[in-house]
């Protein structure tokens, strides 16, 4: 029982979390895009509570290219969902990857009010991609 009271306490306290923290402290790049390298960093993100889309992706990966300019149109279109890219050839990146589960390249993950919602996108499917940022964005 003190186990779970213990897990309960740091939960609340990362819901706290929002009230503190906000996308200014991060800068987009010339694409519109925030890129992150640690999960501390991602992890602060996602607790802002705001509509994130978290883009894993490496430099070698033919279909994360070909998506990528697709990838910019949808940030220039929907401003208020912030894009995260994050190269998971980077060591800091790896914990992300481990903790969600992440396999498959590209792979495009979807959060809204500190929480995963709808549905992962892996590989070059554009249709998908942009029907879970429609529905991330009107939450």
């Amino acid at each position: 029982m003190l186990a779970r009271a213990s897990i309960l306490s740091a939960s609340t306290a990362r819901r706290v979390l929002p009230r503190h923290f906000s996308l200014a402290g991060f800068a987009k790049d010339e694409d519109g895009m925030y890129n992150v390298s640690t999960k501390v960093e991602w992890d602060a993100i996602v607790a802002t509570g705001k509509p994130v889309v978290g883009d894993f992706w490496a430099p070698w990966c033919g279909k994360c290219r070909q998506i990528s300019g697709f990838v910019e149109i949808l940030a220039e279109d929907y401003p208020n969902v912030a894009f995260v890219k994050m190269n998971t050839g980077e060591e800091g990146v790896q914990e992300i990857k481990a903790a969600l589960g992440v396999e498959v390249l590209p792979t495009f993950r979807f959060f809204n009010g500190g929480a995963e919602v709808g549905t992962p996108v892996t590989g070059y499917k554009k249709t998908p991609l942009e029907d879970q940022v429609k529905a991330l964005a009107a939450a």
